[in-house]
């Protein structure tokens, strides 16, 4: 089978309705196949679609097959059943196959001011579930919880004799590799740090002589002037990492999800790390892969030579690259379809030097734009050089895999995820089974039963994630558009590239859960209170603000399902494009937080591609609060005991605490009114304050449910802040002093 690879100008693809443009001929052994392109449609529902078709062009015979297209940066369409092709199509035979709504016309023409269009397309053998797949999937089914237990602990094994050790020690390159680098990117870096400090003193010098002469003038030209100025740099910094390769690919993807954090600019730019990275040259990747296996000593299973020796066919046409390495298509010796993938050897040499210059990076960044976070910046920044090297010893992912899948069948899962092939498998090879779909970052979502579908799986993914998270204490971190899958015709969820897990302990999973419970109860007054002398620090004292921040980087909706003021969030996303050394940040946030947020915030960019606002808070909650039950009853704390008072749906509390005050002077005024209207000689004065009683009688009836729950829950709550302080060490008399003082403030 020879695949195609075209690549083509948009100027080189002919226009008009129904008029299509062929590709060269490509062959599935001695059958040939050609790819068409409509770039104008090609029915007349379909006028505002790309549409695309592989054709049987030989002239006689037939050959049964999967067609499959994709395109560069675009998505990829694989069709839903085999087909039997011939010259000419009857009741069972078919002369093409393809998608006629494969993009939207406007995505298509967008793509192309890129460069040339790449299209690849091939003709397959229809993919069935494997025999390992179905092995391995009747040997989960039938597993029981014990045996599920000792699977986990087998795994965990595998980790304690160091064949999938989480604490990666790389050998770094020569000194002069280093230096090399380091210099590299501090020719980069440099002329982007010195345009920023020019812009500041253009500002500065613009402030003394219009602010106090006319204010309003000088705020469009500061706007100006630094809109301008991010735009220029985002560009810069997106060339600069991309020129590095390896790691800054990982940090760009990162810093994509840090909204508030860095310009806006900057992760509009930066998004486009999640869509793919260039494709290496099949001869290096050869060499790589028979490195990483003949070279780390995996026993060969075939008899012929190099890679013969692993696999019956490699294609040389790879289906993904990715930061650290590159994913190709590759078939067993017993027939199976698999996905083989290989980390650059460059990656491990660099490791040291670039993990070094991202901390520099991230320091000349705040230091430039006098970012008043450091203490967040450090928690980062520790926490993706931990974690980071993780991902450079496959290994650890095929473990995080098998973990997954256990937590799966305990837990009544069911997302799509592969099966790690371990005797092909190396510290620098990963061979899995190939899930048949496509990405979230690749679907197309014009259609709407097509976005409704993808809507659901994120949910069903977020949902998941929240699961293994508060049960077993395990997460998939990075769940963004290019990981999530649409699987099979059904577009079932899916979940690929488990490199970057992460496990916590008891304590970082309670601070979680307190988190998690506190932004459900939607209360401003609340969250405020419970986050005083926590590990979160804040350079504001506008509790509105506070919130936002919170929700901004810990929940995937940013609005917190309508709690977050659009005013509030218009300051922040102000603030760091245009005076960021006065926006409102967390300037300290606890490490185990860091993680926890960026799953937030990649799930944010899934959700936001599909045009969806959906608070993962909302859905973890119920986990949450169950989780902080089990770890308050084996240790309690003071916190955790009066987050547990609350009730399980906490919008009638939050109703109480959030409108008591206003409630009870709108009712002192109506009472008041009423005094009057009855204490008055008028017929018409006594009738409306009648009206008035009447009507105040029926809002409470109507609202009797929630003003209950939350009455109570507000009672026990407050008996729970005096029994806390009261074990702090404060006197009763005091504790009921303090918890008032909120109160009369909010009054």
């Amino acid at each position: 089978m020879a695949p195609l690879t075209w690549r083509v100008a948009l100027t080189d693809l002919r226009k008009g309705f129904k008029v299509k443009s062929s590709s060269p001929i490509f062959t599935k052994g001695k059958h040939e196949f050609c790819l068409d392109v409509y770039r104008d449609g090609w029915g007349d529902e379909d006028r505002d679609f790309v549409a695309v078709f592989v054709r049987y062009v030989s002239k006689r015979g037939s050959t049964k097959g999967v067609a499959s297209v994709a395109l560069e940066g675009g998505p990829r369409w694989q069709a839903p059943e085999e087909v039997v092709f011939a010259p000419v199509a009857d009741l069972e035979k078919r002369s093409r196959s393809g998608d006629r709504r494969f993009m939207s016309r406007e995505a298509f023409l967008e793509l192309s001011k890129r460069g040339p269009l790449v299209f690849t397309a091939s003709v397959d053998p229809t993919r069935r579930l494997s025999q390992r797949e179905i092995s391995v999937a009747k040997d989960i089914e039938d597993m029981s919880e014990e045996d599920v237990r000792e699977a986990l602990l087998a795994v965990d094994r595998e980790e304690v004799k160091g064949l999938t050790d989480p604490k990666v020690t790389i050998k770094g390159s020569s000194w002069m590799t280093q230096s090399a680098r380091n210099a590299k990117f501090m020719t980069g870096l440099y002329p982007i740090v010195m345009r920023y400090l020019r812009v500041k003193k253009k500002v500065a010098k613009m402030r003394k002589q219009l602010k106090g002469v006319d204010r309003e003038a000088y705020y469009d030209e500061r706007t100006a002037m630094w809109d301008e100025a991010h735009e220029r740099e985002a560009k810069a910094i997106r060339k600069l990492f991309d020129s590095m390769g390896g790691l800054y690919n990982k940090l760009a993807q990162d810093w994509a999800t840090r909204d508030g954090l860095v310009p806006q600019a900057w992760v509009d730019e930066l998004k486009h790390s999640f869509e793919g990275m260039p494709f290496r040259e099949w001869a290096q990747m050869s060499k790589m892969l028979l490195r990483g296996l003949e070279g780390e000593g995996v026993p060969p299973v075939g008899e012929g030579k190099g890679l013969g020796a692993y696999f019956a066919a490699v294609d040389q046409t790879p289906l993904a690259a990715a930061s650290i390495g590159q994913v190709h298509l590759a078939t067993t010796y017993a027939g199976e379809r698999v996905v083989v993938k290989a980390i650059y050897p460059e990656i491990r040499r660099y490791l040291i030097a670039d993990l070094k210059n991202a901390r520099k990076a991230a320091q000349q960044i705040t230091w430039i734009l006098k970012l008043p976070m450091k203490g967040t910046i450090n928690a980062i920044m520790d926490e993706e050089v931990e974690c980071f090297p993780r991902e450079l010893d496959l290994r650890i992912e095929a473990r995080h895999l098998k973990k997954q899948r256990l937590y799966q069948k305990r837990h009544g899962l069911d997302i799509a995820i592969p099966v790690v092939i371990d005797e092909l498998s190396s510290s620098s090879v990963l061979t899995q089974t190939f899930l048949t779909g496509t990405t979230m970052g690749n679907c197309d979502v014009s259609d709407p039963a097509v976005r409704q579908k993808a809507i659901d799986a994120c949910k069903d993914i977020t949902h998941a994630i929240g699961v293994t998270l508060f049960r077993e204490r395990f997460f998939h971190a990075d769940p963004h558009p290019g990981n999530i899958m649409l699987v099979g015709e059904e577009l079932k969820p899916g979940l690929i590239d488990f490199g970057q897990c992460t496990t916590l302990t008891k304590p970082q999973l309670r601070t979680v859960c307190q988190l998690v419970v506190l932004l459900r109860t939607r209360s401003q007054t609340l969250i405020d209170q419970a986050l005083r002398g926590s590990g979160f620090g804040f350079n504001t004292e506008d509790p509105e603000l506070k919130l936002a921040l919170l929700y901004y980087f810990f929940d995937s909706s940013t609005t917190g399902s309508g709690v977050v003021r659009p005013e509030a969030m218009e300051i922040l996303k102000d603030a760091i494009q245009h005076k960021p050394a006065s926006m409102p940040v967390l300037t300290d946030t606890p490490r185990e937080m860091v993680f926890y947020g960026r799953v937030c915030g990649t799930l944010r960019k899934s959700f936001e591609k599909l045009d969806a606002d959906v608070s993962a808070v909302t859905i973890w909650y119920p986990e949450a609060r169950k989780a902080l039950q089990r770890l308050n009853a084996e240790n309690p704390d003071p916190i955790s005991s009066a987050l547990l008072l609350l009730p399980e749906n906490p919008d009638g509390l939050t109703y109480l605490v959030e409108r008591a005050p206003v409630v009870l002077s709108r009712a002192t005024e109506v009472m008041n009114s009423v005094g009057g209207g009855f204490s008055s000689s008028s017929e018409v004065g006594r009738s409306r304050a009648l009206v008035g009683v009447a009507g105040l009688c029926a809002a409470m009836w109507y609202l009797r449910d929630a003003l209950l729950v939350g009455m109570v829950a507000f009672a026990k709550l407050f008996l729970a802040g005096v029994a806390a302080a009261v074990v702090a060490g404060a006197s009763p008399l005091n504790a009921v002093r303090a918890l008032k003082r909120p109160a009369k403030a909010a009054a």
